[in-house]
C-alpha cells in the first residue's frame, strides 16, 4: 500500500459536484456573492471521456467588466490586472468572455465598449495559465471578441489604436499570443484554419479552450457548434422576456442528446432604462402606489435549477453570479461522475476540507460531545453543504511528538483526532462507530493513526482522486453504517477495506 508523503496532497484534492436541489433560496445566493473558495478543482471527479458539449459550465459575461459605472459593470470587482478573473476561477467559473481592443498595433487590452477595464490580454492568459497549472484537472473555455468596430461606431464604442487596424491585423496579433502561450491553449481551437471538433475532457484538462473568436471576419477559430445553439438577446425589453429566452435555451440543452455545444447568456441591458445589474439581480417597481419586487434572471434560474440534477445545461454566461447559482450549474455534471465506483470505505477529500463518502455522498461530521468536558464526542455524517461549517472540516496531519512510521492523524477543525474506541485494549469489530478525541502523544496511539492510501474509482482514464483511510491498530477502513446512511447524524464507522 502506498502512503501519501505530504499532507499538502490532501489539501489540493478534489471538490465534487454538490447535491442538486439544495443550493440557494435567497436572491443574495444567486447574485453578487460568489461565496467561499470551495470549487477549485470540481472537474477532477468528472469522467475524462465526457464530451465538452455534455458538460454544464458556469461562466461570466464580459468577465472583466468591473469599471465604467452601472451601465458598463457586469461583474463583482475583485481587482484589476486579472485579479477578478483569478477570483472567478477559484470560485468555480469555467467559461469566460473576453473583449479586446488593439493597443499600439501589437497588443490587446480588455474593454467593455469604450471603457478600459484596467487589464490586458497578457493578464488574462497569465492568470489562466497559473490556475490551470495549479489545478490541471480543470479546463477553461474562452469566448474572445474584437470589441472595437473596424469602421463606424458610436459614442459607446471603443476605437482601435491605430484606427486603421483591420480584422486581419487582429487575427495576426492573436497569433503572437498563441505563440507565446503555446503551452496554455488547446491547439486545435486556435489554429485558425477551421473550427475544431468538440473535444473530450481528457483532451482539454489543463488547457484554455477557445470556444469562438468573434467579430474578426472569420469563422475558422474555436469549437464546432459553439455559436450554433446560442441565446444572447442582450437587449431584451423586460426581465420577464429575457428569462423566457434563457429558460427556452436551457430547456433545449437539457432535451437535446446531440454532441453539440449550447451557450446561454443570462445577461442583458437596455440603455439607461434597465441596467445589467437589474436584469441579473432584479429591482423594485411602483405602480398605482403598490410596490412590487421583480425577480432577476439569476434568481429565477437558480430556483429553476434547484429542481433537479438531470440534463446538461451547457455553458451559462452570467452577470454578477452568486455561489448557489454556480453550484446548481456545477451539480448538473453529476451524471458524468463514473457509476459503479462508489464504495462506503472510499472517501473524496475536498478543497474545502470536507471528507465525502464516495458511495453515499455524505460528509463526515464532528458530532455531539459525550459530556461537558469537550474532550470527545461521536463522529457522524450529514448531507454536504455548499458552505461547509467547521464541524464538517478535517485535515491530515503527521504527528511530530513520536515515531508514527508514516501514519497520519485525521484532525477535526477543533484540533481533536479521529479515533477508534479503545475497547479495553481489544481491537473493536467492523461496524464500530468512531469518536473524535484528544490526540494522544504519550501512550498507545494506534487507534488514532491512519494510513492514507490513494484509491482510484471508475476507469483508469477517470483519474478520480479518492482515498482509503486504514486504521493502524485494527487494519479496518474509515466507512459508513449502511443502516443509517440516509439519516442525519448517521454513524461513521470502521469496516473491511475494499479490494
Amino acid at each position: 500500500m502506498g502512503l501519501i508523503t505530504a499532507c499538502a496532497a490532501l489539501g489540493a484534492a478534489l471538490l465534487t459536484p454538490g447535491p442538486a436541489g439544495a443550493a440557494g433560496s435567497r436572491n443574495e445566493d444567486a447574485y453578487r456573492d460568489l461565496g467561499s473558495v470551495t470549487r477549485l478543482d470540481w472537474m477532477a471527479n468528472i469522467a475524462s471521456d465526457t464530451s465538452l458539449a455534455a458538460m454544464s459550465l458556469p461562466g461570466t459575461h464580459d468577465t472583466l467588466a468591473i469599471h465604467g459605472g452601472a451601465a458598463a459593470q457586469t461583474q463583482e470587482d475583485f481587482g484589476d490586472s486579472g485579479k477578478t478573473l483569478k477570483a472567478q476561477l477559484e470560485h468555480g467559473i469555467r467559461a469566460i468572455d473576453i473583449r479586446v481592443r488593439v493597443s499600439g498595433g501589437t497588443a490587446f487590452t480588455v474593454h467593455h465598449g469604450v471603457v478600459y477595464q484596467k487589464a490586458n490580454f497578457d493578464d488574462v492568459l497569465t492568470e489562466a495559465r497559473a490556475f490551470l497549472k495549479k489545478y490541471p484537472s480543470e479546463t477553461v473555455v474562452m469566448r474572445l471578441q474584437a470589441e472595437c468596430p473596424f469602421e463606424g461606431g458610436g459614442a459607446a464604442d471603443c476605437a482601435n489604436d491605430p484606427k486603421s487596424v483591420t480584422a486581419d491585423d487582429v487575427r495576426n496579433i492573436f497569433g503572437t499570443y498563441v505563440s507565446r502561450y503555446r503551452d496554455l491553449f488547446y491547439a486545435p481551437s486556435v489554429k485558425g484554419d477551421r473550427r475544431a471538433p468538440v473535444p473530450s475532457l481528457k483532451d482539454v484538462r489543463g488547457k484554455l479552450v477557445l470556444g469562438s473568436f468573434d467579430s474578426v471576419k472569420s469563422d475558422s477559430y474555436g469549437i464546432e457548434t459553439f455559436n450554433k445553439n446560442q441565446e444572447d438577446h442582450w437587449a431584451a425589453p423586460t426581465v420577464q422576456q429575457k428569462w423566457d429566452y434563457v429558460k427556452e435555451n436551457v430547456d433545449r440543452a437539457v432535451g437535446d442528446g446531440k454532441d453539440e455545444m449550447y451557450v446561454t447568456y443570462t445577461s442583458a441591458s437596455k440603455g439607461l432604462s434597465r441596467l445589467p445589474f437589474e436584469y441579473a439581480g432584479g429591482y423594485a417597481q411602483e405602480q398605482g402606489g403598490v410596490r412590487t419586487e421583480v425577480a432577476g434572471v439569476n434568481y429565477r434560474l437558480m430556483k429553476y435549477l434547484n429542481g433537479g440534477d438531470s440534463g446538461r445545461v451547457g455553458v451559462v454566461m452570467m452577470d454578477f453570479p452568486g455561489w448557489a447559482l454556480v453550484d446548481n450549474i456545477i451539480s448538473r455534471n453529476n451524471g458524468n461522475i463514473p457509476k459503479g465506483g462508489g464504495d462506503r470505505a472510499i472517501w473524496l477529500v475536498n478543497s474545502n476540507k470536507t471528507y465525502v463518502n464516495s458511495q453515499y455522498r455524505r460528509c463526515m461530521v464532528r458530532g455531539p460531545e459525550f459530556d461537558g468536558s469537550k474532550s470527545g464526542g461521536l463522529v457522524t455524517q450529514r448531507e454536504c453543504q455548499s458552505k461547509a461549517p467547521s464541524s464538517h472540516q478535517w485535515g491530515a496531519e503527521k504527528p511530530t511528538s513520536f515515531d508514527n512510521k508514516g501514519y497520519f492523524w485525521i484532525k477535526s477543525s477543533n484540533g481533536k483526532c479521529l479515533t477508534v474506541p479503545y475497547n479495553n485494549g481489544t481491537p473493536p469489530s467492523a461496524g464500530t462507530q468512531l469518536f473524535w478525541w484528544d490526540c494522544e502523544t504519550r501512550w498507545f496511539s494506534g487507534s488514532q493513526m491512519w494510513n492514507v492510501v490513494p484509491t482510484k474509482l471508475g476507469s483508469v482514464d477517470d483519474a478520480k482522486k479518492s482515498y482509503r483511510f486504514i486504521n493502524n491498530w485494527t487494519g479496518l477502513c474509515l466507512s459508513m453504517d449502511p443502516a443509517t446512511a440516509s439519516a442525519t447524524a448517521g454513524k461513521v464507522t470502521q469496516d473491511t477495506c475494499p479490494k
